[in-house]
This record gives C-alpha cells, structure tokens and sequence, in this order.
C-alpha cells in the first residue's frame, strides 16, 4: 500500500492516504470538508474529514456507541448511512476539544472489472488513514507546513527526472524542453533559498520560493532569473543564456511548432540545450550547497542537539518518494 504525507493548506492536521488519492476542499454548513478520491471518475469512492470543536455534552452523546481501537486511538463507530447506489461509513475520534469525523463512502454494487477492490481492503485503507491522523498544533502549524511544502517541492523536482527520461525515450522533444526548463526553474529556486541562507546566516526557507497557491503572487520565470543574477548565482552570460532559451527558442516550441518551419528534429537540439543549462544549473547550485557546508551556516548544517532533514537537491531515480507526485500508479507499470 503506496501512501503519502498530506497537511491541509492551513496547517491543521496531518494524515497518511494513498499516494493515488487525489485531495478537495468544500464547505458544508459552515465546516470545511476534505475530501480525497480517486482519480479515474469511475472509482467514485471517497474518504473525508471534518473536524469540528467538540464539548463534554457532544462526547457524552456520543460514548455510548460502538467503538474500535486504531493505531491507540478510541475510534467511534457511528450508524452506516446512504443514499442510492452508495454507502457512507463513519467514525469520529476526539482530540483535545475537537471532534473529528471521517466517512468513506462507497458504491454498493461496483463494477468489479473497473474496480476489483474488495471492500475490505477500501475499509483497511480508511482505517489505516484514521490511525495516521494527528492534529498539528498551532505554533507547531508554520514550521510543519513549511518542512511539508518543501518536500512536496523535491518530489516535483525528482518527479521531473522520471518524466523527461521517458520523454527522451519516445522523442517527445517538445515535453523535454518544457521538463528541461521547470528543472532548472527549480534547480534555481533551490539555488535562492541557499544564497539567502549564507547571506543570512540563517536556515529559513521563504514559502515564495517553493509554493505558489490559488490565490499567492506569481513568482515568473522572469523573476527567478533576475532574483538569481541579483544574488550572485548567475553571471551575465548564463542570464542571457537563459533568456534566450525562454524568449525565443522555447516560445518557437511551444507556440510556432505548427505555424513555423520548426521540426520536431530541430525542438531535439533545443532540448539538447536545456539539458546543458539544467546540467550548469546543477553544478552552480550543487557549488552553493557546498559553501554552505564550508561556511557552517543554512539548511545542509547537522548540528549535534537537533535533527535535521538531508535534503537531496540532486535530481533522483524515480523511487517511492516521488510516486505521490505522479499520482497515477500505472505510469510505473511496464508496457510490452
């Protein structure tokens, strides 16, 4: 069972779910659901989370019920719902004055040659997330939150060396060019985070440059670039390197391909070029970490009274670290 670290986008609560659920948010009567489901819209099944503040009148209404013990924790079995073709399954645990409800619901009758899993194992799946469930607390929320997102940032980065290998493959020149160019976006932001660090003398890790939200300003491209010339990481040729690339050979990739006389022989040494700036890009950031190890400041320090994270910023093999970025398990699976 392939699962993943979740944290909601406000920080209050952490789960482990399959690394093939997608995730939603919605309100219902005031109270945020969240809701994880598959991606096929076949597999209609969903497990959700509400929590809500709780009191000693809500708990005693509710002790009299069934109850089962997950992972050590008292677990409430609430009366099964419904309603046509579905069944909804609930549970409620209490932690400190909250209440926390999970339900899974699940068709009744599936088609068992487009979903053969049993329901037990959807139960064991349901109840295995209830057990990994823990509430973060608000002055831990920030730090947590932050550490999640840059994980989720390094699963992108190594994500994109599983997927610009296949598309080299398949001579899809025009996915590895765009590949190409998110890694060394990336690579980049990495390259930012170190810089400041040093300049700093600190180990923060600004949110702008590994998350970008629905509603968080846009970090461009073009903003990358300039912070990184700013901070010393790229001189003017490799600026204007980059530039070029962006403004003129990927624009003809991407948006002159039919309207052009590019082929897709000629997008090939256009990604060739973004494979040598991603590999520059690479050394320059791999030259930054290294001064921070010499330098004994930032984020690659160990120190001997806390534990800190080794964070690989070298692009890696596809692993289970990455498959909750890919999501879809059968982009693994081997075709003959």
């Amino acid at each position: 069972m392939n699962t993943k670290i979740f944290i909601d986008d406000k920080g209050t609560f952490e789960v482990q779910v399959l690394t093939t659920w997608k995730y939603s948010l919605e309100e219902e009567n005031g109270v945020c659901v969240h809701t994880f489901s598959e991606y096929e819209v076949w597999k209609p099944d969903a497990f959700q989370i509400s929590i809500q503040k709780s009191n000693e009148d809500i708990k005693k209404k509710f002790d009299s019920m069934e109850s089962i013990e997950i992972n050590g924790i008292k677990c409430l079995v609430l009366p099964e719902g419904g309603f046509e073709g579905f069944r909804v399954k609930c549970w409620m645990i209490f932690i400190d004055d909250e209440a926390i409800m999970f339900t899974l619901t699940h068709s009744i009758k599936p088609d068992e040659d487009m979903e053969p899993k049993p329901l037990e194992e959807k139960l064991d799946e349901a109840r295995q997330a209830i057990g990994s469930f823990k509430l973060i607390k608000p002055e831990h929320s920030e730090p947590r939150l932050n550490s999640y997102r840059f994980d989720m940032f390094l699963q992108g980065v190594a994500a994109t060396a599983y997927m610009v290998n296949k598309a080299v493959e398949n001579h899809a020149f025009i996915e590895a060019t765009c590949l190409f160019a998110s890694q060394i976006d990336g690579l980049l932001r990495i390259g930012i985070i170190l810089q400041k660090q040093i300049a700093n003398k600190n180990r923060v890790i600004e949110k702008e440059w590994i998350y970008q939200g629905l509603s968080d300003r846009k970090k461009s491209e073009k903003d990358i670039y300039k912070e990184a010339k700013e901070l010393g990481i790229l001189d003017d040729t490799t600026f204007d390197k980059l530039y070029n690339l962006l403004y003129n050979d990927r624009n003809r990739v991407i948006h002159r391909f039919i309207i052009s006389e590019i082929t897709l022989a000629e997008i090939e040494n256009i990604a060739y070029e973004y494979y040598q700036m991603q590999q520059k890009i690479t050394s320059i950031v791999h030259d930054i970490e290294t001064k921070q190890i010499e330098l004994g400041v930032g984020m690659t320090i160990d120190t001997s009274n806390e534990t800190v994270e080794k964070n690989n910023i070298n692009l890696v093999s596809p692993t289970d670290f990455i498959r909750g970025k890919i999501g879809k398990q059968n982009y693994f699976e081997k075709k003959d």
